[in-house]
Formats: C-alpha cells, sequence, structure tokens
C-alpha cells in the first residue's frame, strides 16, 4: 500500500503566508512581481473552484458555469492563462441589475462574466495577503475569519465598560462614489507592479450594460464583483488608521465594510469623533449618510431594548469570514448587535445576498 503523505501541499496557501509574512515584516514595502502569480495553474484553478461554488448567473456574454464545465474547464484556464500571460486579457462590462431594498428604493448590483470572475479571485487571491498585513483591527466586513459576529461582541463590550455614547453611521452611495484615482493611489502603497495595477484599473473602467445599453464607468467599484470588497477595504483602511492613530482617545470605531459604529464615554467625544470621521471621509471624496448623531445607551442590554440591538438573528448565505472569492460578498449566519438603522442595512444585506445567489 502506498504511503501517503498527511496532507496536501497547497501552494496558494503557500504564496499567500509567504506575501503576508513580506507585508508584516516591511509596512512599506512594495510588492513588485505579483501579475505572473495571477495567472499561475494553481492560483487560477483555486479561483475556479471559488467561482463555480458560489454559482451565479452569467454576464454580459451569456455564458454560465455550465456552459463553461460542457465546453471544459481545462481549456477555459488554459485559455484564461494564456490571455493573463500575453496581455491580451481585457474584462467585458458588468451586467447591472437592480435589487429591492427595504426602503422601497433599488440597489444596483454588478455581475461580472464568469471569465472575469476567476480572473478576479485569481487577483484576489494574491492581493488579499499583503493588504490584510496592512488592515487594523476594527475592520470586519468581508475579511477572513472576521464576521458580524465578532463587531457585535465588540460593541457590548464597549458599552458595558462604559462607551454609552454611541453614534451609528454609514457612507453615502461608497460603492458608486468610490474615486478612482484616490483607490489606486492606495492600491499602489503596497503595490508596484504595472501589469496588476493595469488589470485592477481595467476592472474600473469595465463599463457597465443596464438593459442593453452601455454605460462608461468613471468612478466607483462595481457592487457585486469578487474584488470590489477588498478595494472596498482598501479605501476605508485609510479612516482605520487614522482614527486608531489619531482618534482612539475619543473612542472605539468598529467598521463593518461601510457601516460604522463609534463607541464613545462622553456626548463631546462622540460629536468630535462624528465630526473627525467626517472630515477623514471628506478627503477620500465621500461622506456621510445623514442625519447621523449621537445616542445615549446606559448598557447593553439596554441598547438592545431600546434601539433593536441583536434582535435581528438571520440565517444568511455562507460567504464573509472566508477569503473565497465570492461573487457579492454574502454574509453567513451572522447577528448585528447595533442601532435599529444598522440592523436593518445588515438585513438588507443579507437578503441582497440571497437575491445575488440567484442572479448574480
Amino acid at each position: 500500500m502506498p504511503v501517503r503523505a498527511n496532507h496536501t501541499r497547497d501552494k496558494t496557501r503557500e504564496l499567500q503566508r509567504a506575501l503576508y509574512r513580506a507585508a508584516k515584516a516591511s509596512a512599506a514595502r512594495r510588492f513588485h512581481a505579483l501579475f505572473d502569480k495571477v495567472y499561475r495553474e494553481d492560483i487560477l484553478r483555486r479561483a475556479w473552484r471559488e467561482v463555480r461554488a458560489n454559482a451565479g448567473a452569467a454576464g454580459v456574454d451569456g455564458q454560465t458555469i455550465s456552459d463553461i464545465e460542457q465546453r471544459g474547464v481545462d481549456q477555459f484556464l488554459a485559455e484564461l492563462a494564456a490571455d493573463l500571460r500575453a496581455g491580451k486579457y481585457r474584462p467585458r462590462p458588468v451586467r447591472r441589475v437592480f435589487i429591492p431594498k427595504a426602503d422601497g428604493k433599488e440597489r444596483p448590483l454588478g455581475i461580472p462574466t464568469v471569465r472575469d470572475r476567476v480572473a478576479q479571485a485569481a487577483a484576489k487571491a494574491v492581493l488579499e495577503p499583503i493588504f490584510e498585513a496592512d488592515f487594523r483591527d476594527c475592520s470586519y466586513g468581508f475579511r477572513p475569519r472576521r464576521s458580524a459576529h465578532q463587531a457585535m461582541g465588540v460593541i457590548r463590550s464597549a458599552v458595558n465598560m462604559g462607551a454609552n455614547w454611541v453614534v451609528d453611521a454609514d457612507i453615502t452611495a461608497f460603492f458608486d462614489e468610490v474615486d478612482s484615482a484616490v483607490l489606486m493611489k492606495l492600491v499602489a502603497k503596497r503595490v508596484n507592479d504595472q501589469r496588476m495595477l493595469k488589470l485592477i484599473r481595467q476592472w474600473l473602467a469595465a463599463g457597465v450594460v443596464v438593459g442593453g445599453e452601455f454605460s462608461p464607468s468613471e468612478q466607483g467599484v462595481p457592487q457585486g464583483s469578487v474584488i470590489s470588497p477588498l478595494l472596498a477595504n482598501v479605501v476605508l483602511h485609510e479612516l482605520d488608521r487614522l482614527w486608531e492613530d489619531r482618534c482612539r482617545d475619543l473612542g472605539q470605531l468598529v467598521r463593518y465594510a461601510d457601516d460604522l459604529v463609534i463607541l464613545c464615554k462622553t456626548e463631546g467625544q462622540a460629536h468630535e469623533g462624528l465630526r473627525r470621521v467626517g472630515l477623514v471621509l471628506d478627503r477620500l471624496g465621500l461622506s456621510l449618510h445623514f442625519p447621523a448623531r449621537p445616542a445615549w445607551c446606559s448598557s447593553a442590554m439596554d441598547a438592545t431594548a431600546s434601539t433593536s440591538w441583536g434582535s435581528i438573528v438571520t440565517r444568511w448565505n455562507p460567504g464573509d469570514g472566508r477569503a473565497d472569492g465570492s461573487c457579492g460578498c454574502g454574509q453567513g449566519g451572522e447577528r448585528w448587535s447595533g442601532s435599529r438603522s444598522a440592523s436593518r442595512r445588515l438585513l438588507r444585506r443579507g437578503r441582497d445576498s440571497s437575491s445575488r445567489s440567484n442572479t448574480s
């Protein structure tokens, strides 16, 4: 009987660990040789498995995952790798659909082609470890091994420790309003591989198709694409960094993607914290969705009773807390303990996630 190893060597994980360690060892290091990792066979196969597991609808080309499987996955991945290697890869426009929101409005959702989703998942597998080395502990959304469960626990603990003034806010139309130039400047702080930077710019500029009509992309990142959550966290890392380095004395910041909570011990600190967050976001070309104002909570239990914290317990699609390159950014089996509006937003995201699994 042949002797088998206790575990199979995972070259992708080895690369990710090496990139993370290198980034952690030097906060100023800019990485050069990254693009050639994107079209490595092991990286692309892992990206394919992740996209396939997430299922999802076809993009503008009409090609489904089943179509690719019938034609041959090996051929599909070989052609994608060849185009990336030769510099011939060009992303297709994102098919935009609209998902109903709880307030009666609609949320735009971008559906890239399966080919583009695989390419983005491969790039994410290479880039994520580098930026994860920088991201702060106050960030919980769409990160490996982090979830809304943990954010809820931090908020409850802070309130119980005397941070009774709570500011619940979100960023106005975040994915639509992200400034591409600001984003690329922040990405370039860590990435000096021009081909990788060009690849990201191509995705940002791919445009959208709505009802058969093409529209160019002038700003923002497509909400629903695989790479968008990572790029969103790269932008908002600036808020996390400046808060923890310069505003920590005011209180505690807890951020879940574009939703954030500030927990302070005095009303004055809460108002000042809100003002400073607004200033940082203004520098990034973003703004808070108002009204956002401090609210008093005497305890975590009181907060739960008076603002519906912890009242939303919903089973959502798997996704959050896993580096799985899912299209969209579904949250899985999470609870959110925050203000009523925060709970509504996260519940809405859960519903959107369910819709994505059927449409994206």
